[in-house]
């Protein structure tokens, strides 16, 4: 799927500008920003339930969606809710083809309850087996495993990281869980104030911000030149940034080659949550975080 320069304007307030990006069946893709950063907006163009914008999105006919809460019948069971969503579609529901997501989403035993007496988490649930009855290529699922307990968002991003690969389904998801993003995604791009800033990747191999400071400028010159490490991430007179898979011993090896002395180091494992403080909110910083948790 092809998103291209989406612009989006809501009487003189500008949502998206330009929002560019692709994804493909198979892969999951993050969507992280602050709230009124334009996420929802474009996933409801992307699901084509927005259909006045500007700009365009290629390869999206056939989509399932799960955008804020579920629209489900309270004194209707759910068993009947995947039986008329799939009539909506024009199939008909075979509970062999879903009855093993059903079951990874502890929902199997509970098909003949009427949806009234389901949990938030269990409602949640049931909203992403319907977005899958139309027999999407993609999925759009905005905050997923909202109202679901730890173990429980577990067993859905099971569920969803295994419909990727088995399925061959793309998805994009959303989530200020930032965790739930790192469990499942194989990327993740950041959306800020209605524009794309940044992207991520993720990879098997754990990754490090490791911080070094230098006695004197020439020294930190001698190391840029030299090191394989990574990529450099911020510089100054004295002081580096890297990204790496370095261990901390192999980095110590290195500058006692070069005969070159730091008067600090700090390596820290790179996570989604101080990346997007890096990116988002122009710094990370720990204590802050910590205090507010």
């Amino acid at each position: 799927m092809q998103v291209n320069s989406i612009m989006k304007k809501y009487s003189d307030s500008v949502v998206l500008k330009g929002v560019s990006f692709d994804f493909k069946q198979g892969e999951i893709v993050g969507l992280i920003g602050s709230n009124g950063a334009g996420k929802s907006t474009l996933m409801k163009i992307i699901a084509q339930t927005i259909q006045t914008y500007d700009g365009s999105v290629d390869d999206n006919t056939h989509v399932g969606y799960l955008i804020e809460e579920p629209k489900l019948y309270s004194n209707k069971t759910g068993l009947a809710h995947l039986t008329y969503f799939s009539e909506i579609y024009g199939n008909k529901f075979n509970l062999s083809e879903y009855e093993e997501l059903l079951k990874g989403l502890q929902l199997s035993d509970v098909l003949k309850r009427k949806v009234k007496e389901y949990s938030l988490g269990m409602r949640q649930k049931l909203g992403i087996v319907i977005s899958l009855l139309n027999k999407p290529r993609y999925v759009v699922l905005d905050e997923p495993t909202n109202s679901m307990d730890i173990e429980t968002s577990l067993e859905v991003l099971q569920q969803l990281r295994k419909m990727a690969n088995e399925w061959n389904v793309g998805i994009l998801i959303s989530s200020h869980k930032l965790e739930d993003i790192e469990t499942i995604c194989d990327r993740v791009l950041f959306l800020e104030k209605g524009n794309i800033v940044g992207e991520q990747q993720f990879n098997e191999q754990s990754q490090y911000v490791v911080k070094l400071v230098f006695e004197n400028p020439t020294e930190l010159a001698l190391f840029i030149e030299n090191q394989k490490f990574g990529s450099i991430i911020d510089s100054s007179e004295k002081t580096i940034q890297i990204e790496t898979t370095a261990e901390n011993t192999e980095i110590f090896q290195f500058l006692n080659q070069l005969g070159i002395r730091v008067t600090d180091f700090t390596s820290e494992k790179k996570t989604l949550r101080n990346v997007y403080m890096n990116k988002l909110r122009g710094g990370y910083d720990d204590t802050k975080y910590q205090k507010l948790c």
